[in-house]
Order: structure tokens, then sequence, then C-alpha cells
């Protein structure tokens, strides 16, 4: 008499179908990795082409010579007590954070008035700093020409129209390039804003590379 019963017949069967069901659910798994990984790499390139255009624009106008100074004591001006981080100053100045460590390294002792807070952060005295005759004051009225057309803005002028812009802007956001526009306003002290005084106000969310928006 045969030992093979239909239960067993069915079991065997069964044992195949669910062998070939997880060689199937391996496939699966391996192709969803592939589609994981190659749209991690397109958002990486897409990201990367943003960040380079940003800083190809802020690039744009540092060939006079010591503009780079003026810019970081008017970012170290605009900071106030808080302060400055180099890697957030290289990045919206368009500069290698090593060029500002070796700026700052030689400056410092030259210019009492700018102090170390800590590894990487700056920020002025209580005195604020005494620039080179004839470098930053120059420098600053250019800033205030052009951003502060009436020449008397009131303080806190240019907080109160990124913040009217960003609530303007949506849950979209609004770029750099483009705020600075609306606000009648230098790129580069738009920028220097969203990294000190702009950093502090939680309802500023950073949407896409030098894009911002504010939360609800």
């Amino acid at each position: 008499m045969s030992n093979t019963s239909p239960r067993i017949v069915h079991l065997k069967s069964l044992l195949a179908l669910e062998e070939k069901r997880e060689a199937l659910q391996r496939q699966i798994d391996e192709i969803h990795q592939q589609i994981s990984t190659t749209r991690d790499q397109i958002f990486s390139q897409a990201s990367s082409a943003a960040t380079s255009a940003v800083r190809k624009v802020a690039s744009k106008g540092r060939t006079q010579r010591g503009a780079l100074k003026a810019q970081i004591l008017s970012a170290l001006e605009t900071a106030g007590h808080a302060g400055v981080r180099v890697t957030e100053l290289a990045e919206n100045l368009g500069t290698k954070a090593a060029n500002l460590h070796a700026w700052f390294h030689a400056t410092a002792k030259r210019m009492p008035s700018i102090i170390k807070v800590k590894g990487g952060h700056y920020r002025l005295n209580g005195n604020g700093h005494k620039p080179a005759p004839a470098a930053a004051p120059a420098k600053a009225v250019k800033v205030k020409a052009k951003g502060r057309k009436a020449g008397k803005a009131k303080r806190g002028a240019l907080s109160e129209n990124i913040l009217a812009a960003l609530s303007g802007a949506g849950s979209s956001g609004i770029s750099i390039k483009d705020l600075s526009e609306k606000v009648d306003s230098n790129y580069r002290n738009v920028a220097v804003w969203f990294a000190t005084t702009g950093k502090k106000n939680a309802k500023i969310k950073k949407v896409a590379p030098a894009t911002y928006k504010l939360a609800a």
C-alpha cells in the first residue's frame, strides 16, 4: 500500500509554492532597493546643481580689493552679540570656510574688537569695531544707498520687510535672490540676515538651498 496520502501531496505543493513566493519577494525587494538608490542619486544631483547655482550668483561682484573684509565685518555687526559661525558665513558669502578661518586667525590678532566665542564662532565686542579708514565706511555707505533708498529707514526695517515677504510667499517659500529684489536690498545682506538674525526665529524654515518659508 502506498504511504503517499493526498495530504502529503498538498503539503509538498504548498512548500514548493512558498519557496517560489520567497524567491519572488527577494526580487521585489531588490527592485525596491534599486528604485530607492536611483531616486536618492537624482535628488542628490538636483540639490548639488541648485547649490552650485546659488554660489555662482553669490560669487559675483567679489573682485573689489577688501570686499571680503567688509562683508565679514558687516555680518558681524548684523549678528550682534550672537555672533556668526564660519561655516554658515562661508555658505552665504560663497567662499571656502578654510579661507574665512584663515582670515579670522590673522585679523583677530590685529583687531581686538573681534572676539572668538568658541571654535569657528566669532562676534564683535560691545564697543564695535574700528575698521581701517576708507575701507569699511565706504562699503557701509554703498550698502545703505542700495538697500535703503530713503537713506533714513528705521532700524529693523530689513527684518520687517523680509518677514512680510516670507508671510506672503506661502508654504512654497521664496529664494534669497527673489527676496532681495522684493525688499530692495543687497543679496548678501539678506543672506547674512538669514544666517544670523533669521536663524533665531523658530518660524523661519529652510525648504531648499537658499530658499525659506514662514511656518504657520
